[in-house]
């Protein structure tokens, strides 16, 4: 990823949309888009852009500052997968579920593609369920504080059901091995997908499929 250009173009993007989709109420297709060569980044290269990772519960919305801002949910961390310190309170841009826009639950067995909710008016999910439990990965900002990372048509913003869930899972082991030397990160993901095909459970299936994927290095969509 290209860090200040990429970070740049996110953030449009997302903001972009966001605002098209909550003020004209925009379709997928023109609320949305991103420039050429954009790769939708993979799990292990989100564990590596990582600060800290962390299991957090969607709280109450705020409003935003006039009818024309896209309001906030607030975010509540409780489980820290990786990093040095469980941060406090934070906020996502974004509402909650309501009549007029309804959260999709992020299937618990997918562990490439996006939640559904990312192609729906924006380059990723901004509406939620009170509750839900959100599997988020967190960066540095420049004021020193961690921020939600929430690159376009990426799996940053999925909910899970528990810390059991198969894509909490992968993430803790990605986060393991991401910023080990190439070589050895591949042997260890060669281990643990073989370790995984061994045990003949259903859900240990999926996972060494995903690092399978992650060897290859296939993404589920570029921007070329």
């Amino acid at each position: 990823m290209n860090g200040d250009n990429q970070g740049v173009m996110k953030k449009r993007a997302i903001l972009t949309s966001a605002f098209l989709a909550a003020v004209l109420g925009a379709s997928p297709a023109h609320s949305c888009s991103v420039v050429a060569g954009y790769k939708v980044p993979t799990a292990l290269e989100l564990a590596a852009s990582a600060e800290a990772i962390v299991l957090a519960r969607v709280g109450d919305a705020h409003p935003g500052k006039d009818k024309y801002s896209m309001g906030s949910v607030q975010i509540v961390p409780e489980t820290l997968l990786y990093g040095s310190t469980l941060p406090k309170e934070l906020a996502l841009e974004g509402s909650l579920d309501s009549d007029r826009a309804r959260a999709t639950d992020s299937d618990p067995n997918e562990l490439a593609q996006a939640n559904p909710d990312a192609f729906w008016g924006g380059c990723n999910r901004y509406v939620f369920r009170k509750g839900m439990l959100l599997l988020l990965f967190l960066e540095r900002e420049k004021d020193g504080s961690l921020g939600i990372i929430s690159w376009p048509f990426a799996r940053t913003l999925e909910d899970v059901p528990d810390e059991s869930a198969p894509w909490v899972r992968a993430v803790r082991f990605y986060a393991s091995i991401a910023r080990d030397p190439k070589d050895v990160r591949k042997q260890k993901m060669a281990t643990e997908r073989d370790r995984l095909l061994a045990t003949r459970d259903p859900v240990d299936a999926l996972l060494a499929k995903d690092i399978a994927r992650e060897m290859k290095g296939k993404r589920t969509q570029n921007y070329d």
